[in-house]
């Protein structure tokens, strides 16, 4: 029986992501049919599961700490017509919406046409469109890193049905800022029925049944200049983002005498220097979501133009998603010395959505970031850069442990 979308996707009242984050991309063997897909993925999904409850195959009888693991699987468009006798057709959200563009030849070059945010110069090879892609979320690093282990471990040693791809690590951080030094994601949707309804696969399509319920991920490992960033004023910056740096109270216009942002009056509340400093009863809380304004200028900060406040959720033209992202930093041999970003995840009924976000010209679309064509990170110095991205549908759970989308691969 269907129980709903996969766990690993923390829509739920009262859940919270684990501080740890792993993502992983696998390609099946060019000589595997449906069947032996499935035989491998099916025991290669048992493997997790022996290992949420602590237990590998080669440490017989020792019980492992208890990370809070969370395992979710997904199916990109390419296994569709790489696999010979898949039982199912290509998803709508995928046909229409699951490929992003390659990257040119010599690096760089646009994700989607009409998008402001282009690969970075040193990808020339998207990594992250394989058959399979699994997210692994934990309350500790080695929770996270132990499951990227087994997983080679078993593709290398116990049943070699599919190529250890590239995968991507992440932390979230406890002070609930971006590497930019701003608060970030605290607009996101609510948890709950909010979530739950700009998430969950809608009934409709009869070829698509096997997946309502399910939802859709889409992942983009977004590198950070923050040479860039951090040659801005401090001003231009909250005008970029749309919030204050310090309190993160959203700006809704600017003083036509003195050119100062001007937040809501009482933000933050009284005792408090932030909108996420504890209060009682949250007072602050009606501060996250960014207002309805009207002031054209600060209608360009990325904050308003990612949230048109367009409901319900369920409507897929608001264009809502559930974000749940992590930050990266990790070394290279390039100057600054390190790349440091943001693992873009997120959640929605379609992937519609994010294309539409990301492409139309009024949302996301030609800027890099936010402001319009003039400011200098949506010309000749971009903020952000993708080092990889992939759209997979991620059908839902049930209450048999069984393989989820099995009946991709085998008769129920």
């Amino acid at each position: 029986m269907i129980t709903g979308v996969q766990e690993g996707i923390f829509w739920q009242e009262k859940t919270t992501p684990g501080a740890h984050f792993g993502i992983l991309f696998l390609r099946l063997n060019d000589d595997l049919d449906a069947a032996s897909a499935y035989e491998g993925l099916r025991s290669l999904w048992m493997m997790y599961q022996n290992l949420k409850q602590g237990r590998t195959a080669d440490l017989p009888g020792i019980q492992l700490p208890d990370s809070h693991l969370t395992v979710t699987i997904g199916y990109g468009r390419n296994l569709f017509g790489r696999v010979a006798g898949v039982r199912q057709a290509v998803p709508q959200g995928l046909k229409l919406y699951g490929n992003l563009k390659s990257p040119a030849p010599t690096g760089g070059g646009e994700i989607l046409k009409g998008a402001g945010l282009s690969y970075s110069s040193k990808t020339l090879k998207n990594p992250a469109t394989e058959d399979i892609v699994v997210q692994f979320t934990a309350a500790t690093a080695l929770g996270v890193n132990q499951a990227i282990v087994e997983t080679w471990k078993f593709l290398t040693f116990t049943r070699p049905f599919a190529a250890f791809g590239k995968f991507y690590t992440g932390f979230q951080r406890e002070d609930r800022r971006s590497w930019l030094g701003f608060h970030d994601g605290i607009s996101n949707l609510r948890s709950g029925k909010e979530r739950q309804n700009a998430i969950e696969i809608k009934p409709g399509i009869a070829a698509d049944s096997w997946v309502e319920r399910g939802t859709y991920l889409v992942f983009m490992r977004i590198e950070v200049d923050l040479r860039v960033w951090h040659r801005l004023g401090l001003a231009d910056q909250e005008l970029l983002v749309g919030r204050t740096k310090l309190s993160g109270c959203p700006v809704v216009g600017i003083d036509p005498a003195t050119q100062a942002l001007r937040v809501p009056t009482g933000c933050p509340v009284v005792d408090t220097k932030q909108i996420t400093d504890p209060t009682p009863a949250g007072s602050n809380f009606p501060f996250f979501e960014t207002p309805v304004i009207a002031d054209p200028v600060v209608l360009l900060s990325h904050v308003q133009r990612a949230n048109h406040h367009i409901a319900p959720t369920s409507d897929r033209n608001s264009l809502r998603i559930f974000r749940q992202g992590y930050e990266f930093l990790e070394s290279t041999n390039e100057s600054p010395g390190f790349s440091a970003g943001l693992n873009f995840v997120s959640f929605q009924d379609t992937p519609e959505r994010v294309t539409r976000m990301l492409t139309s010209p009024s949302w996301l679309g030609g800027v890099n970031f936010g402001s319009n064509d003039t400011h200098p990170t949506n010309r000749d110095t971009p903020l952000l850069s993708v080092l990889a991205g992939g759209v997979y549908v991620v059908p839902p759970a049930n209450d048999q442990d069984l393989l989820p989308g099995y009946d991709l691969f085998v008769v129920g």
